[in-house]
């Protein structure tokens, strides 16, 4: 794994979800880049819609902050599953740079 891309410490969630009410729908980026691992299929289900609801309106299980200083936010999907969200977060701006749908197993620390 590319160093950067390694969780370098982790952020209370609170402290995560205080930070993210200062955006809105308007503010968050979905770049190409997050997507273009997926299915036709799947990018019928998993759109930016759907990436901004989880980082608005859903509490995530887990924030890390990686090497780079982008964040690594884990939501609950699934029995098993969990969708870790990778995210650049800036005064005015979120970028979403790409998000993967992992076993719950892999969810650090």
């Amino acid at each position: 794994m590319v160093k950067g891309h390694l969780i370098a410490s982790f952020e209370e969630v609170s402290v995560f979800l205080e930070r993210i009410r200062s955006f809105d729908s308007n503010s968050i980026d979905c770049s190409d880049h997050a997507f273009f691992r997926l299915s036709e299929k799947q990018r019928k289900v998993f759109t930016c819609e759907k990436i901004k609801d989880y980082l608005l309106n859903q509490t995530p299980l887990k924030v890390g902050i990686q090497n780079n200083g982008n964040f690594a936010v884990f939501y609950n999907y699934g029995k098993t599953t969990v969708i870790k969200i990778i995210i650049d977060m800036r005064l005015t701006l979120i970028n979403t740079v790409t998000f993967y749908i992992i076993d719950r197993s892999r969810v650090p620390g």
